[in-house]
C-alpha cells in the first residue's frame, strides 16, 4: 500500500490513513483506517496477504474485479459490492496482490465486540445500545458477508473521503454521522436480505411439498404460477433463480430424487417406482434417470443395496 495522498501511475493513486499516518483520523480515534485507492496494474504487496485488524472492516468496490479471501472462503468482489469483515476474521488477497480497479475501505474499532460479546461501538456513536446489539448479531450470522448491488451505500465512502481530505470546520461531526448512518443502512440491507432469503426458502419449500404430495400428477406451470400468485414468466424466473433449474427440470429432479430413495429399498420393482414417481413409462424413467445420474436405476440400486 501507499501513504495518503499518493499519486503514482505505476502503483496506484488515492488516499490512505492508518495508525502509522493518522492525518485527519487523529481526531477520529474510532476509525483505525480509511483508504480509497485506484490501481492501474496488478502488483504484489505483502500487506494484502490475509490478516486481521482489531476492527470491523468495510470495503466498497468502485470498479474492477477483486479476488478476496475471508477465513478459508475465496470470493469475487465486483463494482457496487460491499464486503464486511469482523475483527476476529482473517481476510485479504489469497495471492498477496492488488488487482486492477478501485475500492474504498474503512476499519472501525468498536469499544467491545466478539462472538460472545455484544457490539458496543463506543460513546461517539448515537446508535442506541439495542440497535448496536442487533447490528452485531446480524454481522455474525454469516461467515462471509458480501452485499451485492449496494450502489446506494457508495455515497458514505465518497462523502467520508471528501470530509477527511478537506477537514473543514466540523468534519469530525459530519464523519461521525456518516459512519452512524452507514452502520444503520448496512443493518437494514442485511435484515432485508435475510427476510428475502427466508421468503425464498419458504417459497421453494412450499413448492417442493406441493409437487411431492402427488408426483403422478401432470403439473401445469401456469397452474403452479397461479397458486403462488405469479405470472408464468415471473414464476419461471423465480424457480430458476432459486434452484438453478426451470420449473419442468426442477419437477423432474424431485421425481428422480424420490426414485433414488425408493431404489435403496428392495421391496419395489422398477416399474412400480416409475409409476409412483410420475413417469409415463419404465423406458421414460430409465432414460431420465440415466441422463441425470449417469447410470441406469438398476445399476444404481445394486450399488446402494
Amino acid at each position: 500500500m501507499e501513504r495518503h495522498n499518493i499519486k503514482s501511475s505505476i502503483d496506484g493513486q488515492g488516499v490512505w490513513w492508518h495508525p502509522g499516518d493518522k492525518g485527519p483520523l487523529d481526531k477520529l480515534p474510532y476509525i483505525l483506517q480509511f483508504g480509497s485507492m485506484k490501481f492501474s496494474k496488478v502488483r504484489m504487496d505483502y500487506t494484502m496477504y490475509p490478516h486481521t485488524h482489531p476492527g470491523i472492516g468495510i470495503r466498497f468496490i468502485h470498479s474492477g474485479k477483486f479476488r478476496w479471501m475471508v477465513e478459508s472462503n475465496e470470493i469475487d468482489l465486483y463494482p457496487d459490492n460491499i464486503s464486511i469483515i469482523n475483527p476476529w476474521q482473517m481476510y485479504g488477497s489469497p495471492y498477496g496482490k492488488t488487482d486492477i480497479g478501485e475500492y474504498s475501505w474503512m476499519v472501525i474499532k468498536p469499544l467491545s465486540y466478539n462472538l460472545n460479546t455484544p457490539l458496543r461501538l463506543g460513546p461517539w456513536s448515537q446508535i442506541s445500545p439495542e440497535l448496536q446489539e442487533n447490528i452485531g448479531r446480524q454481522l455474525t450470522k454469516e461467515k462471509t458477508i458480501v452485499l451485492r448491488n449496494a450502489k446506494k451505500l457508495k455515497k458514505y465512502f465518497v462523502e467520508l473521503k471528501q470530509e477527511l481530505q478537506k477537514q473543514e470546520t466540523g468534519y469530525e461531526i459530519v464523519a461521525k454521522n456518516l459512519i452512524n448512518n452507514l452502520f444503520i443502512n448496512l443493518y437494514r440491507e442485511l435484515t432485508h436480505r435475510q427476510l428475502q432469503n427466508e421468503k425464498d426458502d419458504h417459497f421453494i419449500n412450499d413448492l417442493t411439498n406441493l409437487i411431492s404430495s402427488d408426483l403422478t400428477k401432470k403439473w401445469i406451470i401456469e397452474d403452479l404460477a397461479l397458486r403462488f400468485g405469479m405470472g408464468k414468466t415471473k414464476f419461471t424466473d423465480e424457480v430458476r433463480k432459486l434452484t438453478g433449474y426451470p420449473p419442468a427440470s426442477f419437477i423432474l429432479n424431485l421425481k428422480i430424487n424420490k426414485s433414488m430413495e425408493m431404489l435403496q429399498e428392495a421391496s419395489s420393482s422398477l416399474s412400480e417406482i416409475a409409476y409412483v414417481c410420475g413417469f409415463s413409462s419404465l423406458q421414460h424413467y430409465t432414460s431420465s434417470f440415466s441422463n441425470r445420474i449417469g447410470v441406469g436405476p438398476g445399476k444404481y440400486r445394486k450399488s446402494e443395496i
